[in-house]
């Protein structure tokens, strides 16, 4: 018995250092805050004139780090009503209050009722619906 709790305290020991100083290699979705991300839907004049032209979505979404660290392991992942998976970016570190911009010129197509799902290491997942 002596052996397993030591061992179980050697696991718990090396997942707590990881956490602290090596958050970038622990895997997204897992953590106890929400990802401090800020999302904006844009309709810009070059994205109605492509929603006017092909007859797709000529939004973007603005996805902006809010926190004063930088997110790491961030998957976005957009999904269709039925939870199909649409498009996903994927990205090693997004820096302290920058954004990235997905949508129309990245060929992405955002309908009504699709959700975008933000993960990132040491977060859980948000939700958006769209």
């Amino acid at each position: 018995m002596r052996i397993i709790s030591s061992f179980i305290g050697f696991v718990l020991a090396i997942a707590v250092t990881i956490f602290i100083f090596a958050p970038e290699r622990l895997p997204a979705g897992y953590g106890f805050k929400p990802v401090p991300v800020e999302l904006v839907v844009e309709s810009s004049l070059a994205g109605q004139l492509v929603e006017s032209v092909t007859g797709q979505s000529g939004k973007n979404l603005v996805i902006k780090n809010t926190s004063l660290a930088p997110i790491y392991n961030l998957i976005v992942t957009l999904r269709d009503g039925s939870g199909a998976i649409k498009h996903q970016h994927v990205s090693s570190i997004l820096p302290a209050a920058n954004q990235v911009t997905l949508g129309w010129a990245k060929q992405w197509v955002i309908d009504a009722g699709d959700e975008l799902e933000v993960k990132a290491s040491t977060f859980y997942p948000v939700l958006f619906a769209l």
